[in-house]
This record gives C-alpha cells, sequence and structure tokens, in this order.
C-alpha cells in the first residue's frame, strides 16, 4: 500500500474528507487542504482523483510519501496544520 499527500483549494470540513476516503486532514493557512490517503492499488488513488473531480475539488499536487515519511504523517507541515483528523470519529 503506498500513502498519499492530496492538495486540494479550499478548505475542507473532516465529514467530507472521510467521506471521500482519506485517513487525515490538514488545513493550510493558504486556503488549500492536505488530505492523506492511502491506497491498495492505482485503480483506489484514481477513483479518490474522480471523487475529487466529481466534487468540483481543484486538484492542487499530489505525492506519494516515502517509506520514511509515511510512517510519520501526522508530522505538521511547514506551514503548520490547523486542524487534523486520523479517520477516527
Amino acid at each position: 500500500m503506498n500513502r498519499y499527500e492530496i492538495r486540494v483549494a479550499g478548505h475542507l470540513d473532516r465529514r467530507r474528507a472521510a467521506s471521500l476516503g482519506c485517513e487525515g486532514l490538514q488545513l493550510l493557512p493558504g486556503g488549500e487542504s492536505l488530505l492523506m490517503f492511502v491506497a491498495v492499488d492505482q485503480a483506489a488513488l484514481y477513483g479518490l482523483l474522480t471523487r475529487l473531480r466529481d466534487a468540483g475539488l481543484g486538484l492542487v499536487a499530489a505525492q506519494r510519501l516515502s517509506e520514511a515519511a509515511s510512517a510519520d504523517v501526522s508530522a505538521p507541515t511547514p506551514e503548520g496544520p490547523q486542524e487534523h483528523f486520523d479517520g477516527t470519529a
């Protein structure tokens, strides 16, 4: 399985990120959201990208995390998170 960081335009709420199948969310100061996503295969990743498109969310960037980085997905980015959730709740 691969972990991805998906950056989209606009701030999402936790419920919407969870409904997209994401396991984490960080709201960034510039008005973007950073989604954490685990894909079992490429079809799962493409499925998420399709759901983002269908929801009208602008894709800013998608990046696969290295093994070392994916071990600590809760580490704050340089901009610092405003909100974070881990997919539970």
